[in-house]
């Protein structure tokens, strides 16, 4: 089984734990979200779509992708059930499909329920801690500023500056960045990889308190930038990354149990047209060798 592959059915076991689970849920409820012709569709069947779809679609909040999901229900019932009235369900095809989909679906629970009581949280903190040492601060800036599409508009903004004007006002007013003019021009604090090079450049050349002296011109348009604090970076609290640090540490021990049952395991390759492979060729190239070959 390829590395990719892996990732692949570790992402579909593992998007299925970080569902939410609801106040009804937990009290053994599954309220009924719709009916189709008296059949109940229920919260749960909507859970299980969206589980199908991946952990992508499960980013998405679930206000905004509930409709969608909802309606392809109910239109799987409606056609789902013409198909039963004329005895689809009998045909080979159907039981074919049934049956691979039944191996997908054991082996997504066997890896949920196997894996999720390892992702303790002893193993999470171990993890936080060995990425934390290796950590290397970079100098950051919080800066503000102001863009705007020509030359003249942004010496009018430097002058307004000089005679007293407040830079956050002037950039909820005037800057073209609609994100940041919402917050007085206020980019938080950002590497200097982070920017273009003309903008990171006068930024990270500035002191503290200090608004540039002349209009910095960009791709974007010409900004004046004021900066607001430097410090060096430190890595994010371990709440903010919990959810990465559970995929990642799930993804090793998926691994590790795949390589495991593999060593176990009998396994024959052949070619597509049922030839036998040569040795060569039977060797899953993207596996590294254990460290007791390699002499």
């Amino acid at each position: 089984m390829s590395k990719t592959f892996r990732m692949a059915v570790l992402a579909l076991a593992l998007g299925a734990i970080a569902l939410p689970v609801t106040a009804a849920e937990k009290a053994g409820e599954d309220p009924v979200v719709a009916r189709v012709n008296g059949q109940e569709l229920h919260r749960s069947d909507v859970v299980r779509e969206l589980q199908a779809l991946g952990p992508q679609a499960q980013q998405v909040p679930p206000q905004m992708i509930y409709p969608q999901l909802l309606q392809k229900l109910i239109d799987t019932n409606l056609v789902s059930a013409q198909g039963y009235k004329q005895g689809v369900q009998n045909d080979k095809e159907v039981k074919d499909r049934l049956k691979d989909a039944e191996a997908q679906i054991v082996a997504d629970v066997y890896v949920r329920k196997t894996v999720t009581p390892k992702i303790t949280d002893e193993k999470l903190k171990a993890r936080y801690n060995e990425l934390s040492a290796k950590f290397k601060p970079e100098d950051e800036v919080r800066a503000r500023h102001i863009l705007v599409p020509t030359e003249a508009e942004a010496n009018d903004i430097l002058k307004q500056l000089k005679d007293g004007a407040d830079f956050a006002k002037l950039a909820a007013e005037k800057s073209k960045d609609s994100g940041s003019a919402k917050q007085g021009g206020d980019l938080s604090y950002f590497a200097k990889s982070a920017m273009v090079k003309p903008f990171a450049d006068a930024a990270f050349g500035m002191k503290t308190g200090e608004v540039s002296e002349k209009p910095v011109k960009t791709e974007f348009g010409y900004h004046i930038i004021k900066v607001e604090d430097r410090r060096k970076s430190s890595p994010p609290p371990m709440a903010e990354v919990k959810d990465q640090l559970t995929n990642q540490v799930g993804q090793e021990l998926v691994q590790q149990m795949v390589k495991d049952l593999e060593a176990k395991a009998k396994i024959e390759r052949f070619n597509i047209d049922g030839t036998p492979l040569k040795a060569a060729e039977a060797t899953v190239k993207d596996e590294p060798k254990p460290e007791e070959d390699k002499k």
